[in-house]
C-alpha cells in the first residue's frame, strides 16, 4: 500500500512540474462527491487550505476534490498533515467533508506540534505568491 502511495505521489509531482498554475488547479478531474459519500485513498493534491484531492486510482479522472470543514488551516499546514497520506472523508449534507488521516481526525492532526513544525518547511518550499494565498 505504501509503495502504491509513493507511485501515485510521484505521478502527481511529475504532472505538476511542467504544468502551469492554471493546469495545476485542474489536477483533480474526478466527479464532485455527493452527500453521504465516503471516499478513501491517498491525498495527492492540496491546492489551498480548504480542500484535498483524494485519489481512487492512478488517473486524475479518478481524483476527487473534497472541501473540508473549516479547519483554519493554511496550505502548508494541510500539506504537512495530509499529503501522501491515506484519507477517509465522509461528505455531509452540506457538501463539506469530515476527514481522517491514517485514522486520526484531520482537525486533530493539523494541531499536532510536529505537523505545525513540518508546515513551516512546506511553507519555505512554496513560492511567495502561494504562501500569501495559503495564509488567507
Amino acid at each position: 500500500m505504501r509503495k502504491r502511495n509513493l507511485i501515485l505521489a510521484s505521478l502527481v509531482l511529475g504532472l505538476g512540474a511542467p504544468a502551469s498554475a492554471a493546469m495545476a488547479a485542474d489536477v483533480c478531474q474526478g466527479p464532485a462527491p455527493t452527500a453521504g459519500a465516503v471516499l478513501h485513498g491517498p491525498v495527492l493534491e492540496i491546492s489551498d487550505g480548504a480542500s484535498l484531492c483524494i485519489a481512487a486510482g492512478a488517473s486524475p479522472t479518478a481524483w476527487t476534490r473534497v472541501s473540508v470543514r473549516q479547519l483554519g488551516a493554511s496550505r502548508p499546514l494541510l500539506m504537512a498533515a495530509a499529503f501522501g497520506q491515506n484519507a477517509t472523508c465522509r461528505i455531509g449534507a452540506d457538501g463539506l467533508a469530515d476527514c481522517t488521516i491514517e485514522g486520526v481526525r484531520l482537525a486533530d492532526t493539523v494541531n499536532r506540534p510536529e505537523i505545525i513544525k513540518a508546515s513551516l518547511q512546506w511553507g519555505q518550499r512554496l513560492v511567495p505568491t502561494q504562501v500569501a494565498s495559503a495564509a488567507r
